[in-house]
């Protein structure tokens, strides 16, 4: 399983905040085969017509988020009108899965915040919820509840929603799976975020970060923002030392800013479903 915030991915063409050219949609198409991946959850997408420019429909299925259109804006850098930013989940042709729905309650009601994507995963053996998330961006300190920025506040909310979530499936005895770009810094130890999320009424609840003791491939920004984060049954289901940053190159030293086909590197691991 991976995911891959992909950087405002756009149906057409130079278009929106990440102009893309044919030959940059063919190169992200090859490298997601090398990603090897069955499931992927992926941010910033503007519809499933720019899904399918990098996974096509005949090998994919794909399931987007059904928010709604908010308001565009000019984009930093380029001066052009913004696409839209939704989550989406593609999973390979042959792999048995059940829509639950849009996880809408992320949106708090508020434009332009992305909802989740929670689909149900039937594996061999196991079975699995999966979530796919792009949290709000804005709020990058360990500890979301003292600051008083806007977005901290509404990270805070998101975060309590999530939480919510997690616990619910705790207490159902569901088997679970949260990934994607949470925007916030969990790998570090005093992440207020993550030391929310670990515990219910007070006591641990066996949760873990696929991620943990691994780097983000940016030069500037080492930490990582995105996550896999496994409920205490389903981390059960890992392949020992599977996880991993996927480089835009051969190896990881080669790879230069230049190098980033997206201003975020997939992240994955393997389950035994």
């Amino acid at each position: 399983m991976a995911s891959w915030n992909i950087e405002h991915l756009a149906e057409y063409n130079e278009a929106g905040c990440a102009p893309r050219s044919t030959l940059d949609y063919e190169q992200l198409r090859d490298f997601s085969e090398l990603l090897n991946a069955d499931i992927i959850a992926l941010q910033e997408v503007e519809n499933t017509a720019a899904v399918e420019r990098i996974f096509p429909k005949s090998e994919w299925n794909i399931v987007l988020s059904d928010r709604p259109n908010s308001t565009t804006y000019r984009c930093r850098g380029n001066d052009q009108e913004s696409t839209q930013q939704r989550v989406a989940v593609v999973l390979r042709k042959g792999i048995k899965y059940q829509i639950n729905k849009s996880f809408r309650e992320l949106g708090l009601e508020k434009e332009g915040l992305r909802y989740g994507v929670v689909v149900e995963v039937f594996g061999d053996h196991d079975t699995i919820n999966l979530m796919a998330v792009h949290l709000k961006s804005g709020c990058f300190v360990d500890d979301y509840s003292t600051s008083k920025l806007r977005a901290c506040e509404v990270l805070g909310t998101q975060i309590k929603t999530l939480d919510d979530w997690i616990e619910n499936s705790i207490r159902g005895n569901k088997k679970f799976i949260v990934l994607g770009d949470f925007n916030s810094r969990l790998t570090r130890e005093n992440s207020m975020f993550w030391n929310k999320l670990v515990e219910m009424n007070n006591r641990p609840i066996g949760i873990k970060n696929g991620m943990q003791n691994l780097t983000g491939c940016h030069p500037r920004y080492p930490d990582l923002i995105d996550h896999i984060i496994l409920g205490p049954q389903t981390s059960k289901l890992q392949v020992q030392n599977s996880q991993m940053v996927h480089f835009y190159s051969s190896t990881d030293e080669q790879m230069a800013e230049d190098d980033m086909l997206s201003d975020h590197c997939p992240i994955s691991l393997m389950l035994r479903l």
